[in-house]
């Protein structure tokens, strides 16, 4: 044995929380019949995946889908659908993303997935919602949702991706999702495939 073994594992073990989350996003893009037009993610900057990224990047940089967005759009009709693989960084008070020995230790902290819709003009996660504390610090693990303020007309759910863990429990938070939506008169995207 080499030492490496633990790594290998990890990165299978990557590998497969990956495909999930592919596939509940090719999922969702079936239910809501939306098409999907890329996704970026939200630490990366210049991202490694497109050739740009440095040595002295983040080694998160480097594990793009520990912050994650999902880009979808039909007509006027935006969604993103951001993946927070680890709010272990985000629980702790003023902990660098380098600290891992600060972070809520991992049976603590979540993984969660971050809907956020928009109905009118431009969605720019990157300006709304990585400079919004609510969202990205954490402080929103106690509510189910959450109104960015109307002025930009964007609305948000969090959900844990426990949520999501098979087709009845992935189709109601779908529907919670939805039934928030048409509550809330901001737009009806009932699909027609969820029982």
């Amino acid at each position: 044995m080499d030492g490496f073994e633990n790594i290998r594992n990890s990165f299978r073990l990557l590998y497969l929380f990956t495909r999930r989350v592919l596939d509940l996003m090719k999922y969702i893009k079936k239910q809501f019949n939306i098409e999907y037009i890329g996704g970026y993610p939200l630490f990366s900057k210049p991202s490694p995946g497109n050739g740009g990224g440095l040595l002295d990047n983040w080694a998160w940089d480097w594990l793009n889908f520990y912050f994650y967005e999902f880009k979808f759009e039909k007509e006027n009709i935006k969604l993103s659908i951001i993946l927070q693989s680890d709010t272990g960084m985000w629980d702790k008070k003023d902990v660098k993303y380098y600290e891992l020995d600060k972070f809520e230790v991992a049976a603590k902290s979540k993984t969660k997935l971050i809907f956020v819709f928009k109905n009118n003009g431009s969605l720019d996660i990157d300006d709304k919602v990585t400079g919004n504390e609510t969202l990205i610090k954490g402080n929103y693990k106690n509510k189910d949702v959450i109104l960015d303020n109307d002025n930009n007309n964007m609305y948000c759910m969090v959900f844990n991706i426990n949520e999501f863990q098979n087709k009845k429990l992935t189709d109601n938070s779908l529907k919670k999702f939805i039934n928030y939506l048409n509550e809330n008169s901001i737009f009806d995207i009932t699909p027609d495939r969820l029982s």
